[in-house]
């Protein structure tokens, strides 16, 4: 009998969600990739093998869940991976692959080594872009590993058969370092939780920013925004920004720090709207997760999630570091009630249904069956 087509799938899985000896263990925050391994329980068509390969595995070992087979790896650092080009989890790997024998390998993101992984396969290779580390330090100040580590994208852009990218602004980043480069467009569904959100807003204006506190989040334009006088009475939260990791802020702006998925579900329930002044983002999913839930967003013209907003009307686009627009953008975001949750609704069914679950499942299982009958 025939065996179905193998898929091999190497990325930042949470495998502690799926096999208890590691629910102790930090999960990632690629929660796209647990969402897959969920749709593709009701897949057929293939056979799927995740390569899971990690300092905090300390059993080499196959297991099985929901009818797809784990291997699970142990790897070395991230700092010794990027200084050896990933020599030893690059080895790991091509022993699972050798093993499984995939017609198609599937790796996630360049920020690690699953390009690298990806390019050594040497038949039908497939790469699915997170974020673009060339395209954020063209753009801003990045660290000294992320500048180290976007060595590796232009070659593997180039190397990759296929890539899929979740916004048409990564793609332009990926045909700049790799021209003929074949891009599909993938978005990632955002967590299920927050299709099922109903809005309860604050009685006065408030505003959400998540994001990490780093140069190309561009926090400190919103901040020079909302310690203007004209957003005196709006309250921005912070999210992803701990208390005193910014000096002086003025009494409406309130870092949260880190929050949990049902935390930051929490908040987007109740602000009038988002902001996400990005210098450089693929398509992040706090943009997917605000627009699913019906909020008004505004971003960065650098930003893949602008593709979920119509100017003026959902939210706005902005030039980046303008923040004399974002004061703009957030008064019309935050003129009433009625305002932000009608603003939030434009658009809102057909971001839905570009974001819903079937459509990811759909436009996944469709390329995997192009590259194999290619």
């Amino acid at each position: 009998m025939k065996h179905k087509p193998r898929i091999a799938i190497l990325g930042d899985f949470p495998i502690g969600k799926v096999y208890d000896r590691y629910a102790a263990t930090k999960s990632s925050c690629a929660g796209w990739l647990y969402n897959l391994y969920e749709l593709f329980q009701t897949v057929e068509d293939f056979d799927f093998h995740w390569i899971v390969v990690d300092k905090a595995i300390d059993k080499e070992e196959e297991i099985i869940r929901g009818g797809q087979t784990f291997h699970l790896r142990k790897g070395t650092t991230l700092t010794v991976g990027l200084y050896t080009a990933y020599w030893y989890n690059r080895r790991k790997v091509a022993q699972c692959v050798k093993k499984i024998k995939p017609d198609i390998f599937h790796g996630w993101g360049t920020e690690r080594f699953y390009g690298l992984a990806a390019l050594d396969f040497k038949y039908a290779s497939l790469l699915s872009v997170q974020g673009i580390l060339s395209a954020c330090g063209a753009r801003s100040e990045i660290s000294s590993f992320e500048k180290k580590q976007s060595w590796y994208e232009k070659y593997v852009f180039r190397g990759v058969n296929y890539i899929t990218t979740e916004s048409s602004w990564a793609k332009e980043r990926v045909l700049e370092l790799a021209p003929a480069a074949d891009v599909t467009l993938w978005e990632y569904a955002p967590e299920r939780l927050f299709f099922d959100l109903s809005r309860n807003l604050t009685q006065s204006p408030t505003c959400l920013l998540a994001g990490t506190h780093t140069p190309v989040k561009d926090i400190p334009t919103a901040v020079k925004a909302f310690s203007s006088p004209e957003l005196s009475h709006v309250t921005l939260y912070l999210a992803g920004v701990d208390v005193g990791a910014i000096a002086e802020l003025p009494s409406n702006i309130i870092p949260l720090g880190r929050l949990t998925r049902e935390e930051m579900s929490e908040y987007l329930s109740k602000v009038w709207c988002l902001v996400h002044p990005s210098l450089a983002d693929s398509s992040p999913n706090i943009v997917k997760e605000a627009r699913v839930v019906g909020l008004p967003v505004v971003v960065t013209t650098e930003c893949g999630g602008k593709q979920y907003i119509e100017h003026g009307k959902s939210g706005f686009v902005i030039t980046p570091k303008d923040d004399n627009a974002l004061v703009d953008a957030v008064i019309n975001m935050t003129k009433s009630q009625e305002v932000a949750i009608e603003m939030g609704k434009y658009g809102n069914d057909i971001c839905r249904t570009l974001l819903e679950y079937d459509t990811m499942k759909n436009t996944i299982v469709d390329l995997y069956h192009k590259i194999l009958n290619a």
